[in-house]
């Protein structure tokens, strides 16, 4: 009887790998993307979850924009990892029957680009992969499609406090001013140690400032305002809300509220030629 184990145990292995074989895919489809699109074409893009406002994307130009449920513009490596999807190339797919088995009878999202709806359901926890439907068919894709859907509108928006088109010209503060004249900043009123390097370091902090969140203006009085003439002449006012312990401040063309973690805030108004301290940004 023992000698025929081993046999007995190879016709098992052979009848599983045999029924792998027979529902498993064509080698083909499962090296093909799950769109037949790219990415970098599409146009418009909404997504729906169950009790939450619809969030909507427009592509203007080679900016997206945040259309609804506000206005605003949106983060470019936040889409690209939505739109990710498009191009995963998922690890089996099922025809759409028998929804509940994949938890698609009430899916959690549903996300429509340029029109093609992806509704996602449940997840397996074997494989830890999640199941998508288009159209007819069910797919098998990696969690982190499920994991980059925003949770609400505001993880969307983009939160460097300026364009990259908006260069400043002079940056007016309560305590100081910083202006360009020709190829040189100057400070007003003049300070020892702020030189043509710290200068241009304080220049830098406000092109590069990127909050640690950003969420629309919550009402709150100003308690200081600071004025940034641009390069192309159309000026940008920007006012202080909170100082401590983390710098708020509101841009009042967009109605947006930027907050800067404590160190990033202090910098940002900090007088050049002194100690970055909260003493001397009030």
């Amino acid at each position: 009887m023992k000698g025929w184990l081993p046999h007995l145990l190879l016709l098992a292995v052979a009848a599983v790998l045999g029924t792998w074989v027979w529902i498993a895919p064509p080698p083909e489809e499962q090296s093909r993307p799950l769109a037949a699109g790219k990415s970098a074409g599409v146009q418009r893009v909404t997504l729906e979850r169950p009790g939450q406002s619809l969030i909507e994307l427009e592509r203007h130009d080679a900016r997206w924009l945040l259309t609804a449920p506000l206005r605003a513009r949106a983060d470019e490596f936040q889409v690209m990892r939505i739109l990710a999807l498009l191009e995963t190339k998922p690890a089996a797919q099922f025809p759409a029957t028998d929804l509940e088995r994949f938890d698609l009878q009430a899916p959690v999202a549903r996300l429509t680009v340029d029109g093609e709806e992806y509704a996602f359901g449940g997840i397996n926890a074997v494989t830890r992969e999640q199941y998508v439907m288009r159209g007819d068919t069910v797919f098998a894709v990696a969690l982190r499609h499920g994991a980059a859907l925003p949770g609400d509108a505001m993880a969307l928006v983009r939160r460097v406090l300026l364009h990259e088109n908006e260069i400043p010209a002079a940056i007016l503060l309560p305590q100081f001013s910083v202006r360009q004249t020709g190829e040189r900043w100057s400070l007003t009123p003049p300070a020892d140690g702020a030189g043509a390097d710290e200068l241009q370091a304080f220049i830098d902090r406000w092109r590069q400032a990127s909050a640690a969140r950003a969420e629309p203006h919550d009402g709150r009085k100003p308690l200081a305002e600071v004025r940034i003439e641009l390069q192309d002449g159309a000026p940008l006012v920007i006012s202080v809300l909170q100082h401590e312990p983390n710098l708020v401040l509101w841009r009042h063309d967009n109605g947006l509220q930027y907050t800067f973690l404590a160190g990033a805030g202090q910098a940002l108004l900090a007088h050049p030629g002194h100690p970055v301290s909260v003493k001397n940004i009030k």
